[in-house]
């Protein structure tokens, strides 16, 4: 499901600028980067079958938001590549410093926040980034470290340093084979 949502998302969002085109296999890497910064049982009291009454149960609800808070100590130290949605934190102009990275388009800004376990601040103090739009999807390959940070739009359970950062483009053929 949320590999559907992300080639529907990327592949409305994406402009023609210099950019990486993206393979199925590529896609099917993004996601499983993603489904990682979550621990494998992190929420495995989540049934096959989600009804309303069972959304609007508190206790439900308390459940998914503890889940959302579990990190991924195992990554810590590893290299990442993921494509999300940036959420400019820390910008001067066009360049941006700090952001957020989303797994989908206008989350901290238009909707709630992902979770904790879906949220990365990407550090590029060093080597500051153009600013992209909210709903132009990028790939963002770093150095993850394990750890909360609270920002005023969000909370991140992960960081990236040492990022490489480029726009996402599907080629067009494979737009219309799905």
């Amino acid at each position: 499901m949320l590999k559907k949502v992300l080639i529907v998302l990327f592949s409305v969002l994406s402009f023609s600028v210099i950019a990486e085109g993206v393979t199925e296999q590529q896609l099917d890497k993004f996601v499983n980067n993603w489904n990682t910064l979550m621990p494998a049982d992190a929420y495995d009291f989540v049934p096959e079958k989600v009804d309303y009454k069972l959304l609007s149960n508190p206790d439900f609800q308390r459940k998914l938001d503890e889940a959302g808070a579990k990190l991924n100590n195992k990554l810590e130290g590893k290299i990442i590549e993921l494509a999300g949605f940036m959420v400019p934190i820390d910008a001067k102009g066009s360049d941006v410093r700090k952001f957020l990275l989303v797994p989908e388009a206008g989350q901290c800004i238009h909707v709630p926040p992902p979770p904790l376990n879906q949220t990365l601040l990407v550090d590029t103090s060093e080597f500051p980034t153009e600013r992209r739009d909210l709903y132009e999807p990028i790939i963002v390959s770093g150095e993850i470290t394990v750890g909360s940070q609270s920002f005023d739009v969000a909370d991140s359970g992960y960081s990236l340093t040492n990022v490489t950062i480029k726009l996402l483009k599907f080629p067009d053929a494979e737009l219309a084979d799905d």
